[in-house]
């Protein structure tokens, strides 16, 4: 009879322990990577949309992204009206254009390629590009008296082409760059 007791209070404490412990564990929401680009204003740029779970326990910081046994930190903001984050980094990092880097973020771990200077050549479909810009690409412009670098808005590099020739027709121009997300002219 006694072993039958301890036997009966043994299980209630275990089901009670795994009870508590099954309450306390919160799912963390899910965090998924958009893709990266290269802007000549912010550097790399790498957007994540969150889910609604997600949105409430967002924290932007610490986030950091290696490469190799390199860490660099990255500058992160959180719009939660659009569930999106956009976290920057800075520097030469174009050199390491096409290797896998490590992204840590509010807890997640994202395997992301480092985008070229002229734009992520790896990424598939259109080039997204963060508020404020749009995709394009450099032209080179002759004027005849000097010469000018302006970037010229398009999705692709014949669209930059074709809108090239309407705005330079009386000029000599180049396309000198791949696509990546700039500022439009005004």
């Amino acid at each position: 009879m006694k072993k039958t007791a301890s036997i009966i209070l043994a299980v209630l404490m275990m089901a009670s322990v795994l009870g508590s412990a099954a309450t306390k564990a919160k799912a963390a929401g899910l965090i998924t990577y958009e893709g990266a680009v290269f802007t000549l204003s912010k550097g790399i740029v790498f957007l994540f949309n969150v889910d609604e779970f997600a949105k409430k326990n967002v924290k932007v910081r610490p986030a950091t992204l290696y490469i190799g046994s390199d860490a660099y930190p990255l500058s992160c903001i959180f719009k939660a009206d659009e569930g999106k984050i956009r976290c920057d980094v800075r520097g030469g990092l174009t050199q390491f254009a096409g290797q896998t880097g490590i992204i840590y973020l509010n807890g997640q771990i994202f395997y992301v390629i480092i985008p070229g200077r002229g734009g992520p050549s790896e990424q598939a479909g259109p080039l997204v590009c963060p508020d404020g810009e749009v995709p394009g690409a450099d032209v080179e412009v002759d004027f005849g008296e000097f010469t000018d670098i302006v970037f010229v808005p398009g999705s692709t590099l014949e669209e930059v082409q074709n809108q090239a020739e309407s705005w330079f027709s009386e000029s000599d121009f180049e396309i000198v760059s791949g696509l990546y997300c700039g500022q439009a002219p005004t």
